[in-house]
């Protein structure tokens, strides 16, 4: 594998939780991108939104790109929501939506979910664009449990 930089990311205590589906589409073309990079992790910019998106197998980590935090002596972005899919439901067709478990780490992130559910594909899909020929540079993650 290549060496390549690592950010860190911090979640929070968990605030509430939902159940919900990911549009097969989005959840196809996320694991198109992964396969188009050596990392494990693949950094989506939602520019529309000021969010990173990471694509860690089949959980993804939304980012508040201006929340910075410092937690002994390691600085990082927080993850303010985080859709976990459903892996005991096996998928009996590629046109088959996933189950997933939406954990918000703040109040009130009901608006933002709900636009992440499309600008997050928007997102993927300019980022498919850019990478149809050649490999998604690749990245590394480092997700740390924010402790109180």
């Amino acid at each position: 594998m290549i060496e390549h930089d690592t950010q860190t990311f911090f979640t929070p205590p968990e605030y509430s939780t939902q159940l919900s589906t990911i549009n097969s589409a989005a959840y196809n073309l996320a694991h198109i991108l992964l396969h188009r990079t050596e990392s494990d992790y693949i950094f989506v910019p939602i520019r529309s939104m000021q969010y990173l998106a990471v694509i860690d197998g089949n959980d993804f980590w939304f980012i508040d790109s201006l929340a910075y935090a410092v937690r002994d002596n390691e600085g990082g972005r927080m993850i303010t929501v985080s859709w976990h899919t459903e892996t005991s439901n096996e998928r009996v067709s590629l046109e088959q939506n996933v189950s997933l478990r939406v954990i918000f780490y703040a109040g009130d992130m009901q608006p933002i979910q709900r636009r992440l559910t499309g600008e997050f594909y928007q997102a993927m899909q300019q980022m498919d664009q850019r990478y149809r020929d050649r490999q998604i540079p690749a990245e590394g993650a480092r997700i740390i449990a924010w402790k109180r």
